[in-house]
């Protein structure tokens, strides 16, 4: 257990690492039964984790550019200047242009929003004439005139951006953030160690399921959770959720494959074994049963050793101190990333099984040979 807010949370290097230590394609699973290679969704969002990162180390400096040192001659005599390259601004201008193309050029910000650094960065750099010329083509040659006017406009919105950061609201929002994520991690969390408490042995699987790239731009959130409540009704009906003893889901959207879920399935070790089997049976379900035909699934116990850096699906004893490691860091990867992507729909979007009661007195069963992880 995590008592402290900053040992549970991942920071953005640690965050970093895990979506680099994922594989950057993916082989879906189609309704008949194709294998079909496709960008992982941990790039882009690689991509605004690093954004955040840098933008956090920026608000803490507080510096402004300096027109001395930016603006230099396009060519030796000539009256037209451009702004020479600079740490600061060339950082402006690559924040600028990632945002700008994930929350204003592209369908990403149709569903999620950007985090709070983030927010209040487009608020204030948004329309910027300067860093659109610079950020989507070149540095643009101007009048020394123009060029003053250019540092002097760039500051205005770098002091804007500084400031706004100081009010109560953004540090409300940022700690909002901060209590969702550390809730549903504490969530999983006591979740994952009550079943070790109640069963030596646990089969863990994490299923993506998501659609077909025809169908899944045109899925909305009604349809998406309509299917996800039917494969819940299936845990209490459906032969291949006999030994199901606990599960997560987190609801999330990217660009071209539109809404999906990534579950975790936590099945008695004892009884379930064949862990990859099981996760693809489960996705044929959501596939043929649930979506007809317009789904798809990607089965990570697959080869899991090999794609994941923290592997920690398939069999894992209560006193796997290695996988149950693996185990803590997916559960704070899947309920951390609502502070990058917030998704802007009603309802839930991350959800556990109701936690087991503890029986009272000793344990019940054989006594354990080792400590629990």
């Amino acid at each position: 257990m995590y008592d402290d807010a900053n040992d549970d949370t991942l920071s953005e290097a640690e965050m970093l690492a895990i979506c680099q230590g994922m594989s950057s394609t993916v082989l879906e699973t189609s309704a008949l039964g194709q294998e079909i290679a496709t960008l992982s969704h941990h790039l882009w969002r690689q991509d605004l984790i690093e954004v955040d990162r840098q933008l956090k180390g920026l608000a803490t400096t507080g510096t402004l550019l300096q027109s001395e040192r930016l603006i230099l001659p396009d060519g030796y005599g000539s009256d037209v200047v451009v702004l020479a390259s600079d740490a600061l601004l060339d950082t402006l201008t690559t924040l600028y242009t990632v945002l700008l193309t994930m929350f204003q050029e592209t369908d990403i910000g149709q569903h999620y929003r950007p985090s709070p650094h983030a927010q209040r960065f487009l608020w204030a750099f948004a329309s910027c004439a300067y860093l659109r010329e610079a950020g989507f083509h070149q540095p643009p040659p101007m009048s020394r005139q123009v060029a003053e006017q250019t540092v002097v406009d760039l500051n205005q919105r770098l002091t804007a951006w500084y400031q706004c950061m100081k009010q109560p609201d953004f540090a409300y929002e940022c700690n909002r953030n901060r209590r969702n994520s550390r809730n549903n991690y504490q969530s999983l969390r006591d979740l994952m160690d009550t079943l070790f408490a109640c069963h030596s042995r646990l089969t863990v699987l994490r299923v993506d399921l998501s659609y077909t790239e025809m169908d899944g731009p045109y899925i909305n959130y009604e349809t998406a959770r309509y299917h996800r409540e039917q494969l819940c009704r299936m845990f209490h009906s459906h032969a291949l959720f006999d030994h199901l003893i606990g599960y997560a889901w987190k609801l999330e959207w990217r660009p071209q494959k539109g809404f999906h879920y990534h579950f975790l399935f936590f099945f008695d070790g004892h009884q379930v074994q064949e862990d990859i089997t099981q996760a693809r049976l489960i996705g044929e379900l959501w596939v043929r049963s649930i979506t007809g035909g317009q789904g798809h699934y990607f089965n990570c116990n697959r080869n899991a050793e090999n794609v994941y850096h923290y592997n920690a699906l398939g069999r894992i004893d209560y006193h796997d101190f290695k996988k149950q490691r693996g185990l803590d860091y997916i559960a704070r990867y899947l309920t951390k990333i609502d502070e990058y992507a917030a998704m802007l729909v009603t309802g839930r979007t991350f959800q556990t099984s109701p936690t087991p009661t503890l029986p009272d007195g000793p344990r019940p069963g054989r006594p354990r040979k080792f400590s629990a992880a």
